[in-house]
């Protein structure tokens, strides 16, 4: 198993990553001294493939466990969800002693996260990540929060876990697919900060994309560390931060447009990448070479929920009402070279506008999945 620190002061909080921590959780979670029993909050899937495990464990450590169940997909991740999570804790008479477990994918750390953070005015909660994309990502730095229908993630806190343990065992599970969602995000972790983790991408796919444990547990490792250090200089995304949206910008308002229904996030952060590193290019800020690298990675992770019938004006107006489009221009996180991103201030709307219009008229027609 291995183990790193998030260091932020009196937030600090381990990460912990191996094949087996969930028969090991309850141990673990007492001995970073938690003494009461949870609530574990998941869904049907995960409870029903991985909760036996987990939940033994914790019942061996605590006692008996409430268990919250929420729906799968980012679809859920909305109030009205939310206020069935509030309902449920009081009528099992959660107080404010009360700790959370989120056991599950990107959404459930999301609710279940932004939940803690609200409830009594906030309790403690610990990451039990069971996706790829959670493990790498979202798990770690504290951001929760729920979606709305102009936009994704509009309403959240900052409310860092206690612990993040991470199972590796439990990603033999997943569909190809949600897999390559998360290897995605490792593309972004590469390409922000570690070129040398973007080149063991390349030479690994096929490892990877089979799941095989020692290749999966190296690039997990060296993600999550990349992300833990970037949170760790700027907790609150205050700027330096923000170089982890890469991607984001572009993807976010991609799965706005399409409801949450086409892409999941990582495929949407995808394409995001993609856009990304070719306005990079146009900019005169990165190489054509490695820009065309990035969409080579991606094309090779997996085929792409495709573009078509995505129009250039959905897109721009679920980007204006994104967080990062500021009094009328927009900031973006760009790359000078592989491993190197920039936060680039002021860029000119109608440029931004007429290059969105552009990528989608030449990507459209890219041989995707029709999903």
């Amino acid at each position: 198993m291995k183990q790193f620190q998030v260091e932020l002061g009196n937030q600090s909080y381990p990460v912990l990553i191996g094949s087996g921590v969930l028969t090991r959780a309850g141990r673990i979670l007492h001995s970073l001294g938690f003494r009461t029993a949870p609530v574990v909050v998941s869904n049907r899937r995960v409870l029903r493939l991985h909760g036996s495990s987990l939940l033994r464990s914790l019942e061996n450590a605590f006692g008996p466990v409430m268990i919250l169940r929420a729906g799968d997909g980012e679809r859920f991740k909305q109030h009205s969800t939310l206020i069935r999570l509030y309902r449920d804790l009081i009528r099992g008479r959660a107080d404010r002693r009360s700790w959370i477990i989120a056991f599950g994918g990107g959404v459930i750390g999301d609710l279940a996260g932004f939940a803690a953070a609200t409830y009594m005015r906030g309790i403690p909660y610990v990451g039990v990540p069971t996706t790829l994309l959670a493990q790498v990502d979202s798990s770690v730095g504290g951001k929760v929060g729920v979606n709305l229908a102009e936009g994704k993630n509009l309403i959240g806190a900052f409310h860092q876990p206690r612990a993040v343990l991470s199972d590796t065992g439990a990603l033999g599970t997943l569909p190809p697919r949600e897999l390559a969602s998360g290897l995605f995000e490792v593309v972004k972790c590469g390409a922000i900060r570690s070129e040398e983790l973007f080149r063991y991408l390349e030479r690994n796919v096929a490892d990877l994309r089979q799941c095989l444990s020692p290749v999966v547990s190296h690039i997990i490792f060296e993600a999550m560390r990349v992300k833990a250090a970037v949170v760790a200089e700027d907790e609150r995304e205050g700027r330096e931060r923000m170089v982890l949206n890469f991607g984001h910008t572009l993807g976010h308002a991609l799965e706005a447009a399409s409801a949450y229904r086409r892409f999941n996030h990582g495929e949407a952060v995808a394409w995001g990448m993609i856009a990304a590193a070719e306005l990079s290019n146009s900019l005169g800020m990165l190489e054509a070479r490695d820009a065309a690298r990035i969409a080579a990675l991606v094309h090779r992770i997996e085929r792409l929920p495709a573009l078509r019938g995505i129009s250039a004006a959905r897109i721009w107006a679920n980007l204006r009402r994104d967080k990062k489009f500021d009094s009328g221009s927009i900031r973006m996180v760009l790359l000078s070279r592989l491993g190197q991103a920039e936060i680039v201030e002021n860029l000119d709307p109608r440029y931004v506008r007429r290059f969105i219009s552009e990528f989608l008229g030449t990507h459209q027609q890219v041989l995707c999945s029709e999903v």
